[in-house]
């Protein structure tokens, strides 16, 4: 099984390398060449130098012979350096395309995948199982060029000790035995190292990288927090310490028999051969070449091809983990039907219940809902009532555990997942802005705008006055990370450019997650003041807490217990004194001239 992952895991990683750079595998080819013809230079012509010295004494012979020694070395030298850049920048490519994947199938896979800690743990060991690992694709050809090179080297080491005794071979190969056992278990220490470090190593990343972000700064200081992040740290460190240092203790322990049987059989080679010279049956020169084709054979050949080989298993059993990663569901697999965007008509939802992948309890209970092209609809409801759970499961985000959702009269895992995303202009509570210019995050995939078109959509979203106050305008980056000249927008400054993101998608159907949430007073009733021209003739889904902000929606959604409560308009649903009157109360004595 080990030995059939291993072909699978480099085959594929071999296929997708050659699609990158097709003179890969003949970079490989001749560096398995070179490295398998190079050390017969030492071990050959030690021999000639040592018999010139003592028979011939021929000085321009001795000269001729450790030029080409020397020559030979240094060029074969400078062929496997240029070689190997040549190979490093090609690999070096290679490992930012394989994160690209990476981060390709982050985005790709299901959205409800991304809530699931299994999930969450095979992409971090995906991560670490291409870099600390394995080496990614380097170090698996680290592994295949010393496998192949040391195995055309050891054809012509044999011939060479043969010549001399086989019983040489046999002690060589007791050791490489006694070797490749050891080895296996130190090997399968590392594996069980790494199955346990992603949930350790996750923590370690939270530690010793995000609480580097600026924004943990106040908090830090304000609550004497270094002290209880040192100590966090303290114990991250411990137990990534004990776990490697029972790792090394097994590691050496199973070195140690290893060491003392290659002593023992160097001992025996050594002396048998000794006896030999000794006896006239061996010349010196004989002597130096059989002792260091002896260790070739041992060292450069057996134990270098049977390590790597078990290296290699290993680290395709670490990159293996990166495949698994790659192979989850893709969303975007999901449905074959084209959607217009002008063909929306109505989104309905019949007996829709969910409960989250993994978990027993319901969070909605027998959903019927119709959404009508044009309507402003308000969803509202306490904390987890499961206003956001019921928006996801209208953005296709998660699939619903019953019922249908249909848009049009059709299920909507029937439309391509392209086409319905375009549908939709959504700013969720969490939304998140990126480190590109201001531009670029309100066009996102859009290919870009023409700078009067994003005038228009940052006058509506009402930032035009502060894009203007900017140096570099809208090429203004909206991070410091990696450029001082970026922005840090407020709050109110965001939350204001992931509505102009919305309202620049165009979809025919709005939805705000709590849009106001991390607005002062005077823009969110700038907002509301304005919601009728923000959405124009869209259909609009407005979430929020505040229920004096539902009063301009034509109908009213009040989620309580998993189901719809209560519906109607603001004035219909204050007349029947249920759930809504009684919140709608609750908030207003806090507002003033609010009825």
């Amino acid at each position: 099984m080990k030995q059939n992952k291993t072909l699978i895991t480099c085959s594929w990683f071999y296929r997708e390398a050659v699609r990158e750079r097709r003179s890969y595998p003949i970079l490989l080819l001749l560096l398995i060449l070179l490295s398998a013809f190079a050390p017969f230079i030492n071990i050959i012509a030690p021999k000639y130098i040592i018999e010139e010295l003592m028979g011939g004494q021929n000085v321009q012979r001795l000269i001729g012979i450790v030029v080409i020694t020397i020559g030979g070395n240094f060029i074969l030298a400078q062929v496997h350096t240029v070689l190997q850049e040549t190979r490093t920048k090609q690999e070096d490519w290679f490992g930012r395309k394989f994160n690209i994947l990476l981060s390709k199938k982050s985005i790709d896979m299901k959205f409800a995948n991304t809530e699931k800690e299994e999930v969450l743990d095979a992409e971090h060991k995906a991560e670490i199982g291409m870099s600390w690992y394995s080496g990614g694709i380097r170090g698996m050809s680290d592994c295949v060029i010393w496998i192949l090179s040391a195995a055309g080297t050891f054809v012509g080491v044999v011939y060479i000790v043969v010549q001399v005794s086989p019983w040489l071979l046999l002690a060589s190969l007791v050791a490489v035995v006694v070797n490749t056992f050891c080895t296996s278990k130190i090997n399968k220490a590392s594996q069980e190292v790494f199955e346990k470090t992603p949930a350790i190593n996750k923590f370690y990343s939270y530690i010793y990288t995000r609480m580097n972000f600026r924004e943990y700064a106040k908090e830090l200081r304000l609550y004497d927090g270094a002290e209880l992040v040192e100590k966090k740290s303290m114990d991250n460190a411990k137990q990534l310490n004990d776990m490697d240092n029972e790792c090394a203790v097994k590691q050496f322990s199973w070195g140690i028999p290893g060491v003392l049987v290659s002593a023992l059989s160097y001992g025996f080679s050594y002396c048998y051969l000794g006896v030999m010279a000794i006896a006239g049956k061996l010349s010196v020169g004989e002597f130096v070449m059989c002792i260091t084709a002896l260790d070739t054979f041992t060292n450069g050949c057996l134990l270098q091809i049977i390590s790597n080989c078990q290296q290699l298993v290993l680290k395709c059993n670490f990159m293996s983990a990166f495949i698994d990663f790659l192979k989850l569901d893709s969303e975007k697999n999901t449905g074959t039907e084209s959607l217009p965007l002008q063909a929306f008509e109505e989104l309905s939802l019949e007996h829709v219940s969910f409960k989250y992948p993994g978990r027993e309890e319901y969070v909605l209970k027998d959903i019927n809902l119709t959404i009508r092209k044009g309507e402003r609809l308000s969803i509202v409801g306490l904390n987890g009532a499961g206003k956001s759970t019921l928006v996801k499961l209208i953005c296709r985000l998660y699939d619903v555990t019953e019922g249908t959702i249909r848009m049009n009269g059709r299920d909507i895992r029937e439309y391509r997942y392209e086409d319905y995303f375009k549908i939709l202009s959504v700013v969720f509570q969490d939304f998140k802005l990126f480190g590109y210019t201001l531009d670029e995050n309100i066009c996102m995939g859009s290919g870009g705008a023409s700078k009067e078109a994003l005038q228009q959509i940052y006058e509506t979203g009402g930032i035009a006055e502060w894009v203007q106050s900017l140096a570099k305008k809208g090429d203004t980056l909206l991070s410091k990370d990696y450029d001082a000249e970026g922005v840090e927008p407020s709050g109110g400054q965001a939350q204001k450019i992931a509505i102009a993101r919305a309202l620049y998608r165009n979809g025919p159907m709005v939805i705000l997650d709590e849009p106001t949430a991390a607005l002062d007073p005077v823009a969110e009733y700038e907002i509301y003041n304005r919601f009728d021209e923000l959405v124009r003739d869209k259909t609009a889904i407005y979430i929020s807490h505040r229920l004096s902000s539902c009063r301009f929606c034509d109908r009213i959604i009040v989620l309580s217990d998993k189901k719809i409560a209560e519906e109607g308009s603001h004035e219909q649903l204050m007349e029947r004194e249920g759930l809504y009157a009684q919140l709608f109360r609750t908030q207003a004595q806090w507002y003033v001239g609010v009825n």
